[in-house]
């Protein structure tokens, strides 16, 4: 069916060049990707994803500890507990500072303010079996821990080929 497929198209590319175009672009992504099962939103994830403008505020490091352990590491100087707001939803960790705790002073007259005291949200994608372990926030950096724990039955497993 491969080859009789491919003639096809080339037969009509040989009419109409443009029609050729357009087939082949529409047939080929089919028969590279028939071989993958439930991956049905992956091409309107990486759409999302590809749409979405990730803002470089407040600076932040991804770091693998190990196979199935992360750490996402946010630069929030000027932010307290209660500013921060951490939350995970259909697989999306989401982080949002409103705006810093800044200390009203009359008396501090500034000549230069370069600290940013703004507000942020930041999105992270996790994998599938990817949950929060713990956050927590020490001299200006949000340190949020993820662990892989995948079920037992979802592991790799061997299966044994009976004979008849």
């Amino acid at each position: 069916m491969g080859h009789g497929l491919t003639n096809n198209i080339a037969i009509i590319g040989m009419l109409n060049n443009s029609l050729y175009k357009e087939i082949n672009m529409t047939i080929l992504p089919t028969l590279a990707l028939r071989s993958f099962v439930g991956f049905d939103n992956l091409f309107n994830e990486l759409e999302s994803i590809s749409n979405q403008k990730q803002s470089s505020f407040p600076a932040h490091d991804i770091v693998r500890i190990s196979d199935d352990e992360y750490e996402i590491t946010l630069a929030v100087s000027g932010f307290n507990k209660k500013d921060i707001n951490i939350d995970v939803h259909d697989g999306v960790l989401t982080i949002k500072g409103n705006g810093g705790s800044e200390i009203q002073d009359d008396s501090v007259q500034y000549i230069y303010k370069g600290i940013a005291k703004r507000s942020f949200e930041q999105k992270f994608r996790l994998e599938q079996y990817v949950d929060v372990k713990e956050a927590k926030l020490s001299n200006g950096l949000l340190t949020v821990s993820l662990l892989r724990e995948v079920p037992e039955e979802r592991k790799p497993r061997q299966i044994t080929l009976k004979t008849a």
